[in-house]
Parts: structure tokens; C-alpha cells; sequence
């Protein structure tokens, strides 16, 4: 089964459709996912509400959180999809990917950043320098 995108509308309606009796078995076939992904995406709506779907798709965390969330796992042998229920987080496999990077890492998590790289260009500009050719 591929990968399919659920969308907050489409999260809202599994969530309806699995209180009228739909099986976890029918709404992964009608969303296109995994069983273990409605099954998650339905115990976050329940402990979380509505409230914690998002309208868009990127959602920057502390890195405060994220340490938090980390060191749960890590030091208090908490499972990975309690935790990711915990914070809310909207798959099991970001607080995967902070964890391998916490590791990866000798015990800190480095911010990527964001957006697309800078060009030397907007980098002279903005200390007030021209370029050297």
C-alpha cells in the first residue's frame, strides 16, 4: 500500500467514520495507509483533540521539546509512540529521526536549517561587502 498524504479534512472524517464502526482494517484501505498509522492518528485525536491537526505541514518544535522527548525514550525507557503521543507529534517516525540524531550526535540535537541554502551573494550583501570575484 503506498503513502498517502491525510490532510486534517480527511484526518476529521476517519475519526467520525471509526466512531460509526468503521474497522481499523476499512479506514486503512479507503485513506490509502497502514493500519499502525489510523490507529495512531486516532489515539492523537483523542488525546488531543482537533486542536492538534494542522493546517499546514511544517511545524518547527523547541529544541527544548525535542531534548525532552529525547531523553524520555532514552533515559526513562519510555516507548517511542507514547512519547510521540505525548507531545502530540504527528508520527511515531519524527521523534525516531530526533532520537538517531541525539545520537548520532554524542547527545545533542542539531537544528537543521530551514528554507533553501544562502548564495555567497546574499551573504556579502548582507554584511555590506562586495563580491570578490
Amino acid at each position: 500500500m503506498g503513502k498517502r498524504k491525510l490532510y486534517k479534512a480527511d484526518l476529521i472524517e476517519m475519526n467520525e467514520r471509526r466512531k460509526e464502526g468503521a474497522t481499523l482494517r476499512e479506514l486503512s484501505k479507503a485513506y490509502g495507509v497502514r493500519k499502525e498509522i489510523v490507529k495512531y492518528q486516532l489515539r492523537l485525536m483523542e488525546l488531543h483533540g482537533y486542536a492538534i491537526l494542522r493546517e499546514s505541514n511544517n511545524r518547527k518544535y523547541p529544541k527544548e521539546i525535542k531534548e525532552q522527548a529525547v531523553k524520555e525514550v532514552l533515559e526513562e525507557k519510555h516507548s517511542i509512540g507514547r512519547t510521540a503521543l505525548k507531545y502530540g507529534l504527528p508520527s511515531k517516525s519524527m521523534l525516531s529521526r530526533w532520537i538517531v540524531n541525539y545520537e548520532e550526535n554524542d547527545g545533542n540535537l542539531i537544528e537543521k536549517r530551514r528554507g533553501r541554502p544562502r548564495t555567497q551573494l546574499e551573504n556579502t550583501a548582507e554584511k555590506g561587502l562586495k563580491k570578490i570575484p
